[in-house]
């Protein structure tokens, strides 16, 4: 039966080098020549974002449509997110996390969020915040996150800039106990000191190293 599949996705030209969605199915065969009965092989079908995570491809979100612009208010307020599936990041992994913002006016200065979050709103750990002077029309922040265990992922101290890449701090390491079994929302969010001023979040980045 299996080999007839096999000739008849052949004959239709079923078989493809690219994908056109990461819910596209791989078909993988095994040998099953323990059984009494039956080919001798046997097929199986697994989503092909699950199959690159079960043999440690380092999943990756990106995202380069600027969000929704911040205008006309003074909290912080979500300019985009993006959702990491429960169960995509285990305990061993690192996590990259990187944005980029933009500001129109000079009114006032300007702060840039990244928050996670088990819900797609403003709210839960804080990862970082990075001032834009009132002159300043860009900026861009990151952060390197560790999943130590189940309960703990350490983070560069939330409050001390934009970049952790080679840099040193007098403040502890932040820990967060962040349930990555869970579905979690990365929130970008921007804050503007003045209402005068807008700011949206042009770009995200984050990868999962796994393990």
């Amino acid at each position: 039966m299996d080999i007839l599949n096999w000739l008849h996705i052949k004959k239709q030209q079923l078989i493809r080098t690219t994908l056109d969605s990461p819910k596209d199915l791989v078909i993988l065969g095994a040998d099953v020549s323990f059984q009494k009965r039956g080919d001798k092989y046997q097929s199986y079908a697994i989503p092909a974002e699950d199959f690159g995570l079960a043999v440690g491809v380092n999943p990756q979100f990106i995202g380069t449509t600027d969000g929704t612009a911040v205008t006309g208010n003074t909290i912080a307020t979500k300019s985009t997110s993006v959702l990491i599936p429960a169960n995509t990041v285990a305990a061993g992994d690192s996590i990259f996390v990187r944005t980029r913002c933009r500001k129109t006016g000079t009114a006032g200065i300007a702060s840039q969020l990244i928050t996670i979050n088990t819900s797609d709103t403003v709210g839960g750990n804080n990862i970082a915040i990075a001032a834009l002077g009132a002159n300043a029309t860009y900026a861009q922040s990151s952060r390197t996150l560790v999943v130590k265990s189940s309960t703990s992922t350490e983070v560069f101290p939330y409050n001390t800039g934009g970049f952790d890449d080679d840099a040193s701090s007098t403040t502890a390491v932040s820990t967060y106990n962040i349930n990555w079994a869970v579905d979690q929302y990365f929130i970008f969010s921007m804050q503007n000191i003045s209402a005068a001023d807008s700011s949206v979040v042009s770009y995200y980045e984050v990868t999962v190293n796994k393990g």
